[in-house]
């Protein structure tokens, strides 16, 4: 997952929505989720965002979540201003050096107007070409959520999976749910979700990763070489 194409700070994930708050009606979020190389251990990691009713930019800082292989960190965040910037950064400063993945200096977009209608994520930016959103197991079925790049109309998403620690594996593949604002631009592919089930034994535990089909090409999503347990 970007790895090669990233040296120092990559995006995973943008995204924002509304989060129903019973009596208080529905509460904006906005969340990033952000890959940096551990190069130090003092460092800044934020998200600079641009208001565009405003027309100005401010700087949320992002905190540390956990260490994965690789010598990586993943950094988390989210936005204080409550509407979603309609652009966005990432800063890393460590070491007296600052790096930027700033998406080829075309800056990555979310929609502030689809964040704002309905419950749930209305709009995502991520940046590698498959991420795992989210998974379950349970009632004898493994369920995952897996976002994609639309990169080509034409595409396969699926997860290998075991409960025996590979001594034997199986293919699942997803169903295509949604499409996520803002819509592709030239420097911004727009995202994609698919869900995935997977049958496995009740109690049963396991591992999985998912990868992505296109163009005579794969794409994998493996938890940084350890796989997704579950």
């Amino acid at each position: 997952m970007r790895g090669s194409d990233v040296i120092a700070v990559g995006l995973l994930k943008g995204q924002a929505g509304l989060f129903p708050s019973g009596m208080n009606g529905e509460v904006p979020f906005t969340n990033f989720e952000v890959m940096v190389l551990d190069l130090a251990y003092d460092k800044s990691v934020g998200i600079w965002g641009h208001d565009m009713n405003t027309g100005t930019w401010s700087f949320n800082p992002c905190s540390f979540e956990r260490s994965v292989p690789g010598n990586l960190e993943i950094w988390v965040g989210g936005w204080d201003e409550g509407v979603p910037p309609d652009q966005f950064d990432i800063e890393y400063e460590v070491s007296g050096n600052v790096y930027w993945d700033n998406n080829a200096g075309y800056n990555y977009s979310l929609s502030p107007e689809a964040a704002q209608g309905g419950d749930g994520v209305q709009t995502v930016a991520i940046g590698p070409n498959v991420l795992v959103d989210g998974y379950q197991a349970s009632a004898g079925n493994l369920d995952v959520q897996v976002l994609v790049k639309n990169i080509s109309f034409q595409k396969q998403v699926a997860i290998v999976y075991t409960t025996d620690n590979w001594l034997t594996y199986q293919n699942a593949f997803g169903n295509f749910s949604r499409s996520f604002a803002p819509p592709t631009t030239p420097h911004q592919l727009d995202t994609e979700l698919w869900n995935i089930t997977a049958p496995v034994p009740a109690g049963s535990t396991g591992q999985f990763a998912a990868f992505y089909n296109i163009a005579g090409v794969t794409y994998w999503d493996n938890n940084f070489g350890v796989n997704y347990s579950f």
